[in-house]
């Protein structure tokens, strides 16, 4: 799920016109433009006699400020007005009061919007800018401008833990910078911060089994073959740290993985713009090939099954010059390679160490940015807005990069008494930021920010894998 990333409009319709305090009510809903996602939040009062005024209005992320012309709510028709016309709602409240019917227009851009009536304090906030917020646990959108603190692993843990299962509540959906991350970054670090939520793996067997119960033929309607990756590889990873053997779940999960393999190798994306993560088929193969090496004991079995020559193919796909996003991509093929024996050899594997070695900055961290050009992220969409930042030309080291690294360099050997490795180590303990995470600029849209989960997720890992987390 992905959601577009400019300002958070909120219109305070309460000048329109003086009023009585009545009984608050809360309409939300969400619609696509452009094929991105926003939400609206429309909250209005009910006056004793029955009339109801707008309060407010809310959308988040359309690119212009917003300024009203008029709002009315008369007779169950609600129509308002913003800019000129070039903003308009016009809707119809159901006889019972549930719903508000009707179309939301941006510019000539009409969508049918419905929205329902939702208790207030169940009500997104507003103004919108939260990354995450479930219930008791809201986490504010990173900044650059959050102040550093010194190393706070609880902090890391916690949002590690609350956002992962805000998103999962939230949103409902398997989505590779989120919940997708947790699963197959924090069963490793078992042994340090004990067993991941339970309740995280229950999601995930729930996603299978919906998954499974659908037509075949209607899967991509809601379920893709990014989503049959993560899944698959959640609970591989999770047999592999957490139970020790191997599941029927994952066993289920891996076949369904592989249907939606295609005839090159690789998993189609349905909205491949959103780099690194949800843009590139190579960078997926890599985690559905994580997937085949840490499910206990599957591989070997598969030698004798028609899985087999999917896994052939999978394999040859990843050993074959492919479209890659520069080396960020060949970042994770070491990861995989790593995990999956004779995937690569180990001179291939010892010049993709040298490779990310080069990429390390003077203050000890790594940068996304270095590691492509504009143009190889994704489909080369987000190379203006790359191009266009003040740090184009010296890109800030970042943890997302760092942790991965760290992680890639580690798990093809490195001893983390190397000094290269230990100065990555100093840089994560010196730039932790006072929510708990490590500030990573997205590639995408300076909104949301959700780079930010793996930002903090890899960091902890890494520092795992170099025994740097505080034993207590």
């Amino acid at each position: 799920m992905k959601l577009a990333s400019s300002a958070v409009l909120l219109f305070s319709l309460g000048s329109l016109g003086a009023h009585a305090q009545g009984t608050p009510a809360t309409w939300q809903g969400n619609f696509l433009s452009d094929g991105e996602r926003h939400r609206m939040v429309l909250q209005a009062e009910e006056a004793a006699d029955g009339r109801w005024t707008v309060r407010s209005l809310a959308v988040d992320f359309l690119p212009d400020a917003i300024h009203l012309d008029a709002a009315s709510f008369q007779g169950g028709h609600v129509t308002i007005s913003a800019n000129g016309g070039k903003g308009a709602y016009d809707a119809r409240l159901s006889p019972n009061g549930t719903t508000l019917d009707g179309t939301w227009t941006w510019g000539k851009q009409p969508v049918v919007l419905k929205l329902q009536r939702v208790p207030n304090e169940a009500a997104w906030h507003t103004p919108m800018n939260y990354q995450y917020h479930h219930k008791d646990v809201t986490y504010a959108r990173p900044s650059p401008e959050e102040p550093k603190i010194p190393f706070a692993p609880r902090l890391a843990v916690d949002y590690m833990e609350q956002g992962a299962m805000a998103w999962t509540g939230e949103r409902g959906c398997i989505s590779c910078h989120s919940n997708g991350t947790y699963m197959v970054v924090r069963p490793l670090m078992s042994p340090e911060l004990g067993a991941p939520q339970q309740a995280m793996r229950d999601f995930w067997v729930a996603e299978l089994k919906s998954a499974l119960a659908a037509d075949p033929k209607q899967r991509n309607g809601s379920f893709d073959g990014t989503q049959a990756v993560y899944l698959a590889a959640g609970l591989a990873v999770w047999d592999a740290h957490v139970l020790h053997h191997l599941s029927p779940e994952t066993q289920q999960a891996l076949d369904l993985m592989f249907q939606f393999q295609r005839p090159a190798g690789d998993w189609f994306i349905e909205d491949d713009n959103n780099p690194p993560f949800e843009s590139s088929p190579y960078q997926v193969a890599t985690v559905a090939a994580r997937a085949v090496a840490n499910a206990p004991g599957w591989l070997a079995q598969q030698r004798v099954t028609p899985l087999g020559a999917h896994v052939e193919l999978l394999k040859r796909y990843l050993r074959t010059p492919q479209k890659m996003q520069g080396d960020y991509d060949r970042t994770d093929l070491l990861w995989t390679a790593s995990e999956y024996p004779g995937l690569l050899d180990a001179r291939q594997k010892h010049d993709l160490m040298d490779m990310i070695l080069a990429h390390q900055q003077f203050d000890g961290g790594w940068s996304m940015r270095s590691f492509a050009l504009p143009e190889q992220w994704g489909k080369g969409n987000r190379a203006a807005k790359l191009r266009s930042e003040l740090e184009f030309s010296f890109p800030q080291s970042d943890g997302h990069m760092t942790g991965l690294a760290i992680i890639a360099l580690r798990k093809a050997g490195l001893p983390s008494s190397d000094p290269r490795i230990q100065r990555g180590v100093q840089w994560l303990l010196s730039n932790q930021r006072a929510s708990g995470r490590w500030w990573t600029r997205s590639l995408n849209r300076d909104g949301w920010q959700f780079i930010s989960y793996s930002g903090t997720a890899y960091p902890m890992l890494a520092l795992a894998l170099c025994n740097a987390l505080p034993k207590a």
